[in-house]
């Protein structure tokens, strides 16, 4: 009589430590990288936090994507409602920060508190930056389309603004969440978490293309933001609008 042996599985990750780290419970990567044994996704093993943030979405977990194009630069954490300064500062590799930036728009009457309810006017501050060599522009449509899925495999990146859901990722709420990330290849890095965003395209588009309405936020009753002229869904708002970045100097990219 023969007897078939049964491997052991792996312990299961330990998932209340994934959850401290996404809802904010907890600051430390440490805890979550020495809780989880990564036994998937081992294409990215060298880049763990791209191997990570896949692991957690069930990304690629036994086969490596197609392609993928990877720009590595160190998250900054917005403080107050300043996720559009954070998102250009980070692009900059800190080379201004999100206070100077904010500043800078606010000095042009384009913020009060930090808030960018403009795409138009994000761009404008991005542009008159020294010594940013990119090209940049406003892309008006939704993002889910061929030309905007050529221009990421061109190696270019996306700031969107989309509705943000309790775990930062994109959800439909009409623009009462609107926040901003920097986009790469579908791996974002936003202001709120210091973990990597895997997120489908066509989610990021819809959740763009719903920024209508502007909700005042429960952490400031009584302040007063600017809105452009015609409010987020307007010509100088933020429903449909994205900017694209090519070129320019990024941090070190990791390629498969």
């Amino acid at each position: 009589m023969s007897h078939k042996i049964i491997p052991i599985p792996p312990p299961a990750p330990d998932f209340a430590a994934v959850n401290r780290l996404i809802y904010g419970e907890s600051s430390s990567h440490s805890a979550l990288n020495n809780s989880l044994d990564f036994r998937e996704c081992l294409w990215a093993a060298e880049y763990p936090e791209v191997q990570k943030s896949c692991f957690l979405a069930r990304v690629c977990e036994q086969k490596p994507p197609k392609r993928c194009v990877f720009y590595q630069m160190e998250p900054i954490l917005q403080q107050g409602p300043t996720c559009g300064f954070v998102t250009i500062s980070m692009l900059l590799n800190g080379a201004s920060t999100a206070d100077q930036l904010f500043q800078k728009a606010k000095a042009k009457g384009f913020t009060a508190m930090g808030e960018m309810f403009s795409a138009a006017n994000l761009l404008d501050i991005l542009q008159s930056q020294e010594g940013f060599s990119g090209k940049c522009q406003l892309f008006e449509g939704h993002l889910n389309c061929d030309e905007i899925r050529e221009t990421l495999k061109s190696d270019a990146c996306l700031i969107v603004p989309y509705d943000s859901d309790v775990n930062h990722s994109p959800c439909l709420k009409k623009g009462h969440k609107a926040h901003w990330a920097l986009v790469f290849y579908v791996i974002a890095r936003q202001g709120k978490s210091r973990l990597l965003g895997i997120w489908l395209l066509s989610d990021l588009a819809e959740s763009n293309a719903n920024l209508t309405e502007f909700s005042q936020p429960k952490q400031y009753p009584e302040a007063d933001f600017i809105l452009p002229e015609g409010g987020i869904a307007g010509p100088r708002g933020l429903c449909r609008r994205s900017i694209v970045i090519q070129g320019g100097t990024f941090a070190e990219q990791f390629r498969f």
